[in-house]
Formats: structure tokens, C-alpha cells, sequence
């Protein structure tokens, strides 16, 4: 897989890990990725909250329902790796099952249905990974993120879709709109595809945090805003930041 594109259009979300029994439905679904079946003493399962549409992101990027339903399918078969390095060497784990788990009496900022993405990860048991899985147990490596690439990211002021073209607004900073006062937030609607799940020390935040390159071409802003008059150096310089900061985790 070509890196740099990955790069480019990658979108990181904070979860954390719990450790669950290996049942028998599990075994199923684990032997379909396995060249020869595993038994539930082989192998070590663990389950990680992956995000929810919740409005409330910390970073102003919330997932809508459309995103997770598509990361449910995607995420299946998706390796789990250490610290975003992509290398065969360090893979660990693999997702073998994923759910979407709504509470029909909560309703999103958004007005859908409050939900949220769970995986559930398969190790095989051997020497070099006891301290690893030990670890998991223990709760020392319970930070996860994980890497995604979205359909569309809504400006929720003009409405801009992100993923084609940068617009002039930014992160959590309040406009006046025809509606009156209004946060900015961009809205991730939809998913294309879901890279991994890797185990950090520092995710991107702590609950459903991201840092992220929507994967817009900055030069297709830059032509659009000259013709408008309406780019100077201060709002260039934050829109290169942003079109580097995909594998950074800063605070916006």
C-alpha cells in the first residue's frame, strides 16, 4: 500500500481497549482468517470502542451514522499494528468482528440515533507476545487509534465538502451565520476506507479525538480564494498546517 497517499488522506480516532472471553461464535469468525482452525486456549481477544456520531468531539470532527455503518464493514479483516508503523513485523493482532451499538433513548447533536462502533481483535497466543497481552490485561496498553479515510467532510457554516476543496473556516470557531452564532465542525459522512487499528502511548485525544488530512488539494483552495480576495498569509499558513498534521498528535 502506498504510504504517502495513506498519509495524505488519514484520519485518526483515540479508543480504548478491554479484554473479553473467546466464545464459541468468536471461533468461527477468527477461523476464516487462520490457514488451519485455532482453538480458545490458541488465541487472546480483545474488543475496542472504535468512536460514536456523537457530536461533542474535542477536535470539531464527529462521525456521523453513515460513517460508522461503513467502518463496521470495512474495519473486518483489518490488521492491528504498533505506533502507525505499517510493517509485516509489526502486526499483532487482526479484527474479526465488529458492531454498531445504538441507545434508542439518546439522540445526537445531530438528531440521529446516539451509536457506537465496537471491534473485537484476535491474537495468537505465542512467546514473543505474552508481555504484550499480559500488558492489555493489565491495563498499560489500553490507548488505541485508529486510521480511516472519510467520504466527506461537511463544513457545518457553508456546508463545503473538505474532502474536494478547503474552506475559510476552521475548528471550533464560533461564525455568525443568517442563523445566528454557530460552532464550525466538520461533519465525517461516510467512510471509504479503514487502513488498521494500532496501539499508541499518546493517542489523538481521549475520547474519539482526531488529527487528520481531509485529502483536498490546498492548491484548488489557494486558486478559489484568490479569486474571491479572500486569502492572506495568516489563513495560507494554517491550511498548509493543516494539510501536514495527518500523522501529528497536536492540539488544535
Amino acid at each position: 500500500m502506498d504510504d504517502e497517499k495513506i498519509e495524505k488522506d488519514f484520519i485518526f480516532k483515540a479508543a480504548n481497549v478491554e479484554t473479553c472471553e473467546v466464545t464459541e461464535e468468536d471461533l468461527k469468525k477468527i477461523n476464516k482468517f487462520t490457514l488451519s482452525p485455532v482453538t480458545a486456549e490458541e488465541v487472546y481477544v480483545f474488543k475496542t470502542v472504535v468512536g460514536d456520531n456523537e457530536l461533542d468531539d474535542r477536535n470539531f470532527e464527529p462521525f456521523n451514522l453513515n460513517a460508522l455503518k461503513d467502518l463496521k464493514e470495512l474495519y473486518i479483516g483489518k490488521t492491528v499494528i504498533k505506533d502507525h508503523r505499517r510493517s509485516a513485523d509489526n502486526q499483532v493482532a487482526r479484527i474479526f468482528d465488529t458492531e454498531l451499538i445504538q441507545d434508542a433513548s439518546k439522540l445526537t447533536g445531530a438528531g440521529e440515533i446516539y451509536t457506537k462502533l465496537v471491534t473485537k481483535q484476535y491474537m495468537i497466543k505465542t512467546s514473543k507476545n505474552e508481555n504484550l497481552i499480559a500488558e492489555i490485561k493489565g491495563g498499560i496498553k489500553k490507548e488505541v487509534s485508529t486510521g480511516c479515510k472519510a467520504k466527506h467532510a461537511y463544513c457545518s457554516i457553508c456546508g463545503t465538502d473538505n474532502v474536494t476543496t478547503y474552506c475559510n473556516h476552521y475548528w471550533g470557531k464560533e461564525y455568525n451565520t443568517v442563523e445566528g452564532k454557530k460552532i464550525c465542525y466538520f461533519t465525517l459522512d461516510g467512510a471509504k476506507e479503514a487502513y488498521e487499528l494500532s496501539l499508541v502511548a499518546v493517542p489523538a485525544q481521549p475520547r474519539a479525538g482526531t488529527t487528520k488530512n481531509y485529502g483536498a488539494k490546498v492548491k484548488d483552495f489557494i486558486n478559489e480564494s484568490e479569486k474571491n480576495n479572500e486569502i492572506n498569509k495568516e489563513s495560507e499558513l494554517k491550511l498548509r498546517l493543516k494539510a501536514l498534521d495527518s500523522f501529528l498528535f497536536i492540539k488544535k
